[in-house]
């Protein structure tokens, strides 16, 4: 999924076009949250002042402790959202490109499902607003209402023991899916008391030895049982369809997506 998703990156910084450089200043930038990605932006000036674009035409800011999210372009105005640029191809989630013409139909990533075209292809885009629009959950969880894109989505989505996580915004603020094993994992802040873990049946609770503990090194050192734990109830089938509507639900419960955790390399 990680090279998938770095490689939708390279590919749009690739096949940028020249007129879009003389149009536009491109800016180089570095996604800290994984310390060997950078990738271009633009800014066009009727943007505002938090907003870039990428040169696949999606709209990206800077959270407050510098790292790189995606934005969307609504109807109603520019939003901020808690993927991580990195974790997720935004298409599959859904976000909207900025003032991009739609003149084919648009798969859907892991479904049999297609964006309609337009009506008439040569219609010029919808006018979008320009201001910034912070949401209240309500409204956003209208807009980003998952799509189920994955046959074993149903296992989890309507089991309660797991969707109870989307209540925790007092002991979460991030989550994501472990590489190896395919584990979805949940913490809140850079240095967590506690990383929420799905072993199929229960949010099992990993506590921080130290104040200092990330959550990468709190998973780390407790991965062993980890395992165990979740071969013990061999019952999460966990794919990256899945990842891609947990992406969702996240992103509606408030939560930043992190996406794929690997815990071998110097991030998260």
């Amino acid at each position: 999924m990680m090279r998938k998703v770095f490689a939708g990156i390279t590919l749009a910084v690739t096949l940028m076009s020249a007129e879009a450089f003389c149009a536009e200043k491109a800016i180089r930038v570095n996604q800290p949250a994984y310390h060997s990605m950078n990738f271009y932006v633009y800014k066009p000036g009727n943007l505002p002042k938090d907003f870039y674009v990428t040169f696949d035409g999606y709209l990206v800011y800077k959270d407050t402790r510098g790292v790189w999210k995606y934005g969307s372009a609504e109807k109603s105005g520019l939003t901020k959202t808690g993927y991580v640029v990195g974790s997720v191809l935004p298409y599959v989630v859904r976000l909207k490109p900025y003032n991009v013409k739609i003149s084919s139909v648009a798969p859907v990533l892991g479904s049999n499902r297609v964006v309609d075209p337009p009506a008439n292809p040569d219609a010029k885009p919808e006018a979008r607003s320009n201001r910034v629009v912070y949401m209240p959950p309500e409204m956003y969880t209208e807009l980003y209402a998952p799509q189920l894109m994955s046959p074993n989505a149903s296992d989890w989505t309507q089991n309660s023991n797991f969707m109870a996580v989307g209540k925790w915004q007092k002991s979460i603020s991030k989550m994501g899916v472990l590489y190896r094993p395919k584990i979805p994992v949940a913490w809140k802040g850079d240095f967590p008391e506690v990383v929420y873990a799905w072993n199929g049946m229960n949010w099992i609770q990993l506590a921080a030895k130290s104040q200092n503990s990330s959550a990468r090194s709190i998973l780390r050192r407790e991965i062993y049982d980890l395992t165990v734990s979740t071969n013990k109830t061999n019952r999460l089938r966990w794919t990256d369809d899945d990842s891609h509507v947990l992406a969702q639900y996240s992103a509606m419960w408030g939560y930043e997506w992190v996406g794929q955790i690997i815990l071998g390399r110097d991030y998260y």
